[in-house]
């Protein structure tokens, strides 16, 4: 892999981060639907059915999954699925996404103005990128560390959507495109956000998690 695009490393944790179902898809307020294309032959750019995808779950050629960075990649900004696979013409292409007007996941922090409706809800930033040399030549091997802050409405379910956040983590080890050698590392009691005069609260939980090995060759 040649340099680290970090927002390469933001759009593929976040795309994990709403693959995995901590918040369900009725509280996401997202649809589930798979899309159906005929491949003309060659690498391909598709163009979703709804604009307003949030996720990409799966890409099946002729019922063969596809992998992520490897066959393809992704632009939900343009809402595209880009397949640098040679394809074979005739065949069907099927994607499954989500699409919505909103959602509960994002690559940032909740802002405490947020309204109560906006909860649950998922956040994450990057706080830092350790490179060291990786080998003879110019290789280097890098280290991100994130945090992902986990908002809900009672203590109970902040601590299931935490505990769950952490097995996706170190189930999905090793099995990222741009991320390399994910786990956990501290889990965060961030303390509570007062809404409505105090009549509700939000609780927050964060986990620190990390990723190693993620090597620069040039």
């Amino acid at each position: 892999m040649g340099y680290i695009n970090t927002n390469n490393v933001i759009n593929e944790f976040l795309n994990f981060l709403r693959n995995s179902d901590i918040l369900s898809v009725s509280t996401r307020g997202v649809t589930t639907v798979t899309d159906s294309n005929t491949a003309a032959g060659g690498a391909e750019t598709f163009t979703l059915d709804n604009s307003n995808a949030k996720n990409i779950r799966w890409v099946k050629d002729n019922g063969v999954a596809l992998t992520y960075g490897t066959d393809y990649t992704l632009n939900l900004d343009s809402a595209q699925v880009i397949i640098s696979k040679v394809l074979t013409l005739g065949h069907t292409i099927t994607i499954s996404n989500d699409y919505g007007a909103g959602d509960h996941i994002y690559p940032d922090f909740a802002r405490p103005d947020l309204n109560i409706s906006s909860f649950p809800r998922i956040g994450f930033g990057i706080f830092g990128l350790t490179t060291e040399k990786g080998g003879f030549g110019n290789v280097n091997r890098s280290s991100w560390r994130f945090q992902v802050n986990v908002y809900g409405t009672s203590e109970k379910s902040t601590n299931q959507y935490i505990d769950t956040l952490r097995e996706k983590v170190i189930a999905a080890q090793t099995s990222l495109y741009y991320i390399n050698y994910m786990y956990p590392k501290n889990r965060l009691d961030l303390g509570m956000m007062e809404k409505s005069k105090g009549k509700d609260k939000i609780y927050i939980l964060g986990l620190e998690c990390e990723t190693r090995n993620n090597y620069e060759i040039n």
